[in-house]
């Protein structure tokens, strides 16, 4: 799946927009407006992103992960190699385990403080009042939704991800 975004100016541009692109087949779910405004997202039933796309808690939780397991090699490392700790087998594991839990846990808090790097990039326009439409659609819906909301004129193309939470 794609995400598109598209900044508009007015609240009821992105509500309009929301309904056209529902009435035209698209999952409602798939429809998700940021704004500064948060009661004019509800107030316009519409959907405001969730927690962990408006944080990068996935990202940071899986640098941390990577980075427990790569401290919990150096340590078994240093251990042998300076200390002549021998350890078990369970010993081994049960080491990268606590350091790869302990740095998710860590990475997850770190991302929980974090914009999510995908929305980092409209922070200024959100800013400013814009409303930020984002519209999740596989391969086969794309240029339907582009024509959609071309034809409206109400939003502006904004860009494209890869559509995943990290």
């Amino acid at each position: 799946m794609k995400r598109l975004y598209f900044l508009t100016e007015e609240m009821n541009h992105a509500e309009h927009i929301s309904t056209e692109l529902s009435a035209n087949g698209i999952d409602a779910h798939h429809i998700h407006v940021l704004s500064k405004n948060e009661a004019g997202v509800v107030t316009h039933h519409l959907q405001g992103p969730n927690l962990f796309e408006r944080v990068d808690f996935i990202r940071g939780a899986l640098q941390g992960l990577v980075v427990g397991l790569l401290i919990g090699i150096a340590t078994l490392f240093a251990g042998r190699l300076f200390f002549e700790l021998d350890f078990t087998v369970v010993g081994q594991l049960a080491t990268l385990g606590l350091m790869m839990l302990f740095g998710t846990w860590l990475g997850g808090l770190i991302g929980f403080t974090q914009e999510n790097r995908h929305l980092r990039r409209f922070h200024a326009q959100i800013d400013q009042g814009k409303h930020l439409i984002m519209v999740d659609v596989k391969a086969s819906e794309e240029r339907r939704v582009h024509r959609i909301i071309e034809h409206l004129n109400e939003a502006q193309f904004s860009g494209e991800d890869v559509h995943v939470l990290i």
